[in-house]
Order: C-alpha cells, then sequence, then structure tokens
C-alpha cells in the first residue's frame, strides 16, 4: 500500500511539473506530494525524466507501429 501511495504521489507530481495544472494547484499538489518523502521525489524525477525523453522521441524504436486498416480488413 506503501508503494502504491508513493506512485500516486509521484505521478500526480509529474503532471503538476508538466504543466497540466495551473500553477496554484500544482504549488499545492507539490507541497501535498513533498510530504510523502524522498522515494516519491525520485519516482517524481524518474517520471519527469522519462516524459521528457519519450516527448523528444528515444522511445519512438520501441512504439509499435500503427496497424493498417485496410490490411487488417484483408486478414479476416
Amino acid at each position: 500500500m506503501n508503494l502504491l501511495v508513493h506512485a500516486v504521489g509521484a505521478w500526480v507530481a509529474a503532471e503538476a511539473a508538466s504543466g497540466r495544472y495551473p500553477r496554484p494547484v500544482a504549488i499545492g499538489l507539490a507541497m501535498l506530494v513533498s510530504r510523502l518523502g524522498a522515494p516519491t521525489a525520485m519516482m517524481t524525477l524518474a517520471a519527469f525524466a522519462f516524459k521528457r525523453l519519450d516527448q523528444a522521441g528515444a522511445f519512438g524504436r520501441l512504439k509499435p507501429a500503427p496497424a493498417n486498416k485496410s490490411r487488417r480488413l484483408a486478414d479476416r
């Protein structure tokens, strides 16, 4: 349960850091998440780093290619 709380806190903090919420909400969320301690801070930094790498295209090779709709219909 403790890991779940830290993971959810890290996810909320990463979303707030990425600009999803307005500044007053993000500051309040950051204050709440900061009370969870070091494990959450480490997960937040890792999530934010992975999100930035994904946006930069670092994981483009790992994503599956979009399925071709006409090919799927022909297979039926």
